[in-house]
């Protein structure tokens, strides 16, 4: 029973990322075409961020203090994702500006996902 409650706490979790994927996604082909992708990545990123911390509440992904994790922490695996996400797009861009953009883009979301399912999943099998 306790591991369908923590999968479901995983799925949440992945949910809750994949907004905040699809919020980045979505004003970055917004903002690319009047701003440097540099700076369109950023702002499109800390918004995501911003959107993601908002339904963090109301995502119930700490099970109200039950787990290793508390909200503090959700928001800090978060938080190091985005800054990975940006390292990594940069990166790319940087090294070979040949790349297209949404390339670059799609690897350091599914990057920065993979982190960040993984730096939840180590706070949540933690008490096993």
């Amino acid at each position: 029973m306790a591991e369908r409650g923590r999968s479901a706490l995983f799925w949440r979790f992945l949910a809750l990322s994949i907004v905040g994927v699809a919020a980045d996604l979505l004003l970055y082909l917004l903002l690319h075409t009047a701003l440097s992708p540099f700076i369109a990545r950023a702002l499109s990123l800390f918004v995501a961020l911003i959107a993601m911390l908002t339904l963090l509440p109301w995502s119930k992904v700490t099970t109200g203090g039950r787990l290793a994790v508390s909200d503090a922490g959700v928001a800090a695996i978060l938080m190091i994702a985005v800054i990975l996400n940006y390292g990594l797009f940069a990166s790319l861009i940087a090294i070979s500006p040949s790349l297209q953009l949404l390339a670059a883009m799609t690897f350091a979301s599914v990057t920065s996902l993979g982190f960040g399912c993984f730096g939840y999943l180590r706070f949540v099998l933690r008490g096993e």
